[in-house]
């Protein structure tokens, strides 16, 4: 397996996953950057968007699904997620307008300034029925009044879906979105655990943490630094509520609950705030967790994710 993350933060959220022979299996874990800067940073990798195979959405908030509108319209791949998030990104690109993950609402910047149409299957829009063939998302741009039919696939949290050479297993996080999810990917006896977005870490989420060689974990904000910045004290109280993010503190206590010598080697700090966190204060409070509990730091790799395109792992590392 190959991860490479392709921008991680609040500005907008993208990982690309690919598994098998030459890497022949390759997913977007979330598109929520544009798609010139995906094309752009794919490249630099060695990739480019006419290989992906499929798009993976933890939930809808815009900084995780914004280029979707764009990469539908250009490429034939499906979306996979929960119905319910599948029925929220559709309704964002019907409307032109995302929840931002402050809970504001934007108007979505189509690269060509178009408005896209989306639905799926059979769905009501204004009061008229447009009937559509099942696993279909229909995209319809005024210029050409023309449907590109672009298939999508349902994971509900909870479940598995195998895609090529990777299998997926969906479970629930807490997060002020519709149905929001974090993803164990493995691969070739290699396992990858994704988890941002969450207010609280539940014991659904350690269960699948602790499995992975690879998690990337949310480490948001400073609770300090939250309390003394600017934000309103409504957005502060929405941060650090069950459905906000996570702090350091507890991305420090979630690791410690599933530690164990022989088993995660790399660990992501993901989605930090460039308000509310820096890489320094995420680093320093993971490493003081662990010395606190005897870890030998030897044994982990850990980094802070920027929002640019940041760390490449490479499972051939596992046997290093």
């Amino acid at each position: 397996m190959r991860v490479v993350s392709l921008g991680s933060g609040s500005s907008g959220n993208a990982f690309l996953v690919e598994a098998g022979p030459q890497g022949r299996t390759k997913l977007l874990l979330d598109a929520g950057l544009s798609t010139r800067m995906l094309t752009t940073r794919l490249a630099s990798v060695g990739v480019s968007l006419a290989q992906i195979q499929g798009i993976l959405v933890t939930h809808e908030h815009s900084d995780h699904v914004q280029g979707i509108p764009t990469l539908l319209k250009s490429q034939r791949m499906p979306v996979i997620a929960d119905m319910r998030t599948l029925k929220a990104i559709q309704e964002g690109v019907r409307t032109g307008v995302w929840r931002t993950d402050s809970g504001r609402v934007v108007r979505a910047k189509f690269q060509d300034e178009s408005a896209v149409l989306a639905t799926m299957q059979t769905t009501e829009i204004v009061g008229t029925t447009m009937l559509l063939e099942e696993g279909d998302i229909s995209v319809v741009t005024p210029e050409t009044s023309t449907a590109i039919k672009l298939p999508h696939q349902e994971l509900p949290a909870g479940s598995r879906l195998k895609i090529g050479d990777i299998e997926i297993t969906s479970f629930a996080i807490s997060h002020d979105a519709t149905a929001p999810c974090g993803f164990l990917l493995q691969a070739g006896g290699c396992r990858v655990c994704l988890v941002t977005d969450s207010g609280e870490v539940t014991p659904t989420m350690l269960e699948h943490m602790q499995h992975a060689d690879l998690l990337i974990l949310e480490s948001n904000h400073d609770r300090e630094r939250l309390w003394r910045g600017p934000y309103p004290w409504h957005l502060k109280h929405r941060i650090i509520s069950a459905t906000g993010h996570l702090s350091n503190d507890q991305a420090g206590e979630a690791v410690l609950k599933i530690w164990r010598e022989r088993g995660m080697r790399w660990l992501w700090l993901a989605h930090l705030s460039r308000t509310n966190n820096t890489p320094g204060l995420a680093l320093e409070s993971m490493r003081l967790y662990l010395r606190a509990a005897h870890v030998n730091l030897a044994y982990i790799k850990i980094v802070a994710l920027p929002p640019t395109l940041g760390q490449i792992w490479d499972s051939t590392q596992l046997w290093q």
